[in-house]
């Protein structure tokens, strides 16, 4: 009977900054509307031509300056018409606010007007910095708030900035619940007050259905090794790893090629490392590619390399498994949950240009017999833990709990 009230009226609001968002955003989107979640989507529209799900909301914030003072009044009016008893309450919360957390009348009432306006039961954040801001919705409106624990908000962010560290040990116990890409992560919450109970480790979703559409007939060639990473410009990428790893390669004699893809530019860090090394010839770099083409660069590469020090766990890993591609991938974070070496791909220790490079070599020479059982393995093992259905099942479990608990 409570399941099936919770069915009627459970409504999650999904805050992540900008529509379309990243890959695990967009895939839990897409799970949870497998899955009949009744979601709002709130975010600035990057994308013109972005193919919204009719099933559910879009809220967009305006960046035009004469249509941010029409939608503040017109969502400040409703609101006042809406919420009278809370009005006053909310303006004394922005009084009270410091400056560095609010930042500015104009860009704090676009943001949450729309929010208070539309109260879901359950206000999800998907990025842990973000916290500070929408705390208020549980402060003054009683809502329900779970927290993502992903990548870098949890892994390093607050060892850099103090004041964000004494903000999560404040806050973290009193969330509701926390959703963990990783055991790994989870963990490191509870440094910050978050309690172990009430954070659910769900690994990420793989789209099967996109990486269906790149089946098409391998090109074979022997005598040319091709090795590929994904992922964006940052330092935590560990690049200039697997670029000293290939170059130790190159001087073995071996006949490989090497290409990154990047969502952004290459850091001048990059460009420099690759031609002080003399390795232009032997090093691609690709940028902005669809997500399909991606997948078909994947699939016809010999092996993925992951060389981050820091990471939740990697999609585009869970992807190079699910697409059958040879995976070698560093043990930072929550990789080593995902990664069994020689079970179902190749673990390297973070940092380790040596190591790596040997994990390199190794999947040159490996025998074609325990390759093909090593990616047989690693198939099976994405498709039976990483699936779609399976994140907005658990996802939507979790969603569950948080109420049933209130109740």
């Amino acid at each position: 009977m409570v399941k099936e009230l919770l069915e009627k009226k459970m409504k999650i609001a999904v805050y992540s900054g900008v529509v379309p968002s990243t890959n695990f955003i967009e895939n839990l989107l897409k799970s949870l509307y497998r899955n009949n979640v009744q979601v709002i989507i709130f975010g600035k529209k990057k994308e013109i031509n972005y193919l919204e799900n009719s099933k559910f909301e879009y809220i967009y914030y305006p960046e035009n300056k004469f249509k941010k003072i029409f939608f503040i009044f017109s969502q400040g009016f409703l609101f006042f018409l809406k919420n009278k008893q809370y009005f006053f309450k909310f303006i004394k919360y922005y009084k009270s606010l410091p400056k560095n957390e609010s930042g500015g009348l104009l860009n704090w009432l676009i943001k949450v007007l729309p929010v208070v306006n539309n109260l879901p039961d359950i206000f999800h954040i998907q990025w842990a910095k973000s916290l500070p801001f929408w705390f208020f919705l549980k402060e003054i409106f009683g809502i329900k708030i779970i927290v993502s624990l992903r990548g870098a908000h949890i892994n390093y962010s607050p060892l850099n900035d103090s004041y964000l560290k004494y903000i999560y040990t404040k806050l973290f116990p009193q969330v509701d619940k926390f959703h963990a890409v990783s055991n790994e992560i989870a963990t490191t919450a509870e440094k910050y007050g978050a309690r172990r109970q009430h954070i659910q480790t769900i690994y990420s979703g793989i789209n099967f259905k996109d990486i269906n559409l790149i089946k098409t007939k391998r090109p074979i060639n022997d005598r040319l090794f091709s090795f590929i990473s994904v992922g964006r410009s940052h330092w935590k990428k560990g690049y200039h790893y697997s670029i000293s790893a290939f170059e130790k390669i190159i001087s073995k004699g071996y006949n490989v090629k090497y290409i990154i893809l990047l969502s952004n530019d290459p850091s001048e860090e990059m460009l420099y490392q690759i031609k002080d090394l003399n390795l232009k010839k032997n090093i691609k770099i690709i940028t902005k590619e669809s997500q399909l083409d991606i997948y078909k660069r994947i699939y016809n590469s010999n092996c993925l390399i992951l060389p981050s020090v820091e990471e939740g766990i990697a999609n585009t890993v869970l992807e190079s498994m699910a697409i059958g591609t040879l995976v070698i991938s560093s043990n930072c974070g929550g990789m080593k949950e995902v990664i069994k070496n020689n079970k179902n791909g190749l673990l390297f220790e973070s940092r380790n240009v040596n190591d790596l490079t040997e994990k390199m070599v190794y999947a040159i020479k490996m025998d074609k017999t325990f390759k093909t059982k090593i990616i047989s393995y690693a198939k099976k093992n994405s498709y039976d833990n990483y699936r779609l259905s399976r994140l907005g099942f658990e996802m939507k479990k979790l969603y569950e709990d948080c109420l049933d608990e209130s109740r």
